[in-house]
């Protein structure tokens, strides 16, 4: 099958995968049910639910699911440039490698397909679509104050969570005609869903402040 490629120019940050080799099954999971770490989904589109910070925390297992003992598919939105910090709260403000203000936004999960030799190029990768909300603030094509539309999604495994996925950073990009100083303190919605190559979806949502990176801890 083919997928659409990201239609925004935004870049995803590799942090330390670098050397990482992709865990997944040599023929993709046969998932018949969708599922969202904040919902379920029957029809293709994601219904609304309650906001979740740390997955995986997703909807009632199927019975093959509860049967086999498998996890529950989920999906995770962080944040940070180089590696993964849960929300408390706060859509960080941070700067890029590239000098760009931007929401960035690290990724981990399982129980989705990943193709064995995830790319950009490959059409069986995981495809992925985020946006964050900001109220008076319609600045994207699609309404919403920044957006990521139909990427494919790379991960890796988890250094940190055996037997979970993690992808590095995908950046929204904060808009041109946008002065970062004045997002700190409004109320934003950040939202993803994504399908792999089987349909299966997975979401999370996060009603968070905007505000700026915490400082990095001193050294002694």
């Amino acid at each position: 099958m083919r997928r659409t490629m990201l239609s925004m120019v935004l870049v995803a940050a590799v942090g330390g995968l670098g050397g990482a080799c992709p865990a997944a099954d040599d023929e993709p999971p046969a998932h018949e049910t969708m599922a969202s770490t904040t919902n379920t989904v029957t029809d293709g589109e994601p219904t609304s639910g309650e906001p979740t910070s740390v997955g995986p925390t997703s909807s009632t297992p199927t019975d093959s699911d509860s049967d086999s003992g498998a996890e529950e598919p989920w999906l995770e939105l962080g944040w940070g440039v180089t590696e993964f910090n849960p929300y408390d709260g706060v859509l960080p403000i941070v700067v890029g490698p590239q000098g760009l203000a931007m929401f960035s936004v690290p990724l981990r999960g399982a129980g989705f397909y990943n193709p064995p030799d995830p790319g950009f190029d490959n059409p069986d990768m995981p495809i992925l679509q985020a946006w964050v909300d900001v109220e008076g603030h319609e600045n994207g094509p699609g309404g919403h104050f920044n957006e990521v539309i139909d990427y494919p999604a790379l991960f890796y495994p988890s250094l940190e969570l055996p037997g979970a996925l993690e992808g590095p950073a995908v950046w929204l990009v904060i808009p041109d005609d946008v002065e970062p100083e004045q997002l700190p303190g409004l109320a934003a919605h950040l939202h993803a869903h994504m399908v792999d190559a089987n349909g299966l979806m997975l979401s999370d949502d996060h009603d968070l402040v905007i505000g700026e990176a915490p400082a990095p801890p001193k050294g002694p």
